[in-house]
């Protein structure tokens, strides 16, 4: 088949989905399989078995398999790292909640941080990365996902240090007035909308998205329990769903701390806040 048809047919097949972006999906696809851009392969022959290939990965996309998963990597920032199933999908709008958490960490002279609920280790990766002066530690406790996030420090050789462990329970054993910065975008969709996602969501893994207390579980947790750990003065940089900056805001103030940011994302939704300890 010639690579022009073959185009054509990837893209109409997955405008059937509305959450696919087909010319810029094939174009990717296309490099991913064949190893060169469409551009450089104009007029060629595609075998049988690189095209089927293809189509499949076309149909994947037109019923809602992720695209970064297809691939086994994503970019964030300018790092590529590896993701796959059974780890969430590193997002752009999460960039702006790192750029906040840059300035946080830059106002310390030897900061350490505690990257919460770490996934792939994006936030983790990207604040050692900017921030080289930065002692990181990356908190995760899902075995895939773990596996993902070890495997991007490994990738990246930057110098952060992976730990498998539970949130809910790990505040308990750090030494207290330890940690300079946390931050932390942790599980926060409401149960209820099990099922009701967009369904490329609905393929990332449940433990990564849902929490208890209408979503808010893992805000009151760290923000009460990990008060201890954090120095006075220390920050603390979470991420929330767009319709959570009130709730997660109330939480920190009767917590004890002081809002010092919100974060925008590149919608212009609320996205994040960063917040002091008194």
């Amino acid at each position: 088949m010639v690579i022009n048809e073959l185009y054509r047919q990837m893209c109409a097949l997955m405008a059937e989905n509305e959450n696919s972006d087909p010319q810029f999906e094939a174009n990717l696809l296309i490099e991913y399989v064949l190893g060169k851009k469409r551009i450089e392969l104009l007029g060629a022959d595609i075998c049988e078995e690189d095209a089927k290939r293809l189509m499949d990965y076309a149909q994947q996309r037109r019923e809602g398999y992720p695209l970064q998963y297809i691939l086994g990597r994503w970019y964030f920032f300018d790092m590529e790292l590896f993701v796959g199933e059974g780890v969430l999908v590193p997002r752009q709008d999460t960039e702006t909640v790192c750029e906040a958490a840059f300035e946080a960490v830059d106002s310390t002279e030897k900061p350490k941080v505690l990257d919460l609920c770490s996934g792939s280790g994006c936030i983790a990766l990207a604040v050692k990365k900017y921030c080289p002066h930065a002692d990181v530690t990356a908190v995760e406790k899902s075995d895939e996902a773990y596996k993902y996030l070890v495997k991007n420090i490994g990738y990246t050789s930057l110098d952060v240090t992976p730990l498998q462990a539970d949130v809910l329970a790990l505040d308990k054993q750090l030494e207290k007035n330890s940690i300079d910065v946390i931050v932390s975008n942790p599980p926060y969709i409401h149960p209820d909308l099990r099922g009701r996602l967009q369904t490329e969501v609905n393929h990332e893994p449940e433990m990564a998205l849902f929490a208890e207390e209408d979503g808010l579980l893992f805000y009151r947790h760290i923000a009460q329990e990990y008060k201890a750990v954090l120095k006075d003065k220390g920050y603390l940089v979470f991420e929330y769903g767009f319709d959570q900056q009130t709730a997660v805001r109330n939480i920190l103030v009767q917590a004890g701390y002081n809002i010092i940011k919100e974060i925008i994302d590149f919608g212009g939704n609320p996205r994040g806040v960063v917040a002091q300890k008194q």
